[in-house]
């Protein structure tokens, strides 16, 4: 009976150390699932504003060729990807840059209301000068924007050389 006890004894303590063991691991498994969704987050972050970066350098052509209906377009896709990305990804920049998405959504949405005023008529060449200088402002306070996100995705070691 004593040799019967001895090895439930010794089963039982084998057991929590396996236990513990495996709590650990399981620990550790979620803390790296944690950091993934942080990159993973943290990238979407970066892809939304290289595409709001593309966006723009279509939207000053189009503001230097007068196409007004396409500098229509493309504000109104600017502008639903910048809204949505300051909304969902608000933790992922600091309160510098997020304040510099949500003037540079201002400042393109004032391009919108003069480019509806201009539409159809001749634009003089200081209205084209205030519009263009309009643009490239909006334009620096998203890609310091889009600089600040990858340089955390550097850092955090969730670049893969793209």
């Amino acid at each position: 009976m004593f040799w019967l006890d001895l090895v439930g004894t010794i089963a039982s303590v084998l057991g929590l150390g396996v236990s513990l063991y495996v709590l650990g691991v399981a620990k550790d498994v979620r803390d790296a699932v944690a950091a993934a969704q942080v990159v993973a987050r943290r990238r979407n972050l970066a892809e939304e504003l290289d595409q709001v970066s593309s966006k723009l350098q279509q939207l000053g052509n189009f503001l230097q060729q007068e196409e007004w209906v396409a500098v229509q377009i493309r504000i109104d896709e600017i502008l639903a990807i910048c809204k949505m990305a300051a909304t969902r990804w608000s933790d992922h920049l600091s309160m510098e840059h997020l304040n510099g998405v949500l003037t540079a959504v201002t400042l393109i949405q004032s391009i919108a209301t003069r480019s509806a005023e201009v539409s159809g008529r001749e634009v003089s060449p200081a209205e084209k000068k205030r519009l263009t200088r309009t643009h490239l402002t909006a334009s620096g306070l998203i890609n310091s924007a889009r600089g600040e996100v990858r340089r955390e995705e550097e850092r955090n070691g969730g670049n893969d050389g793209d």
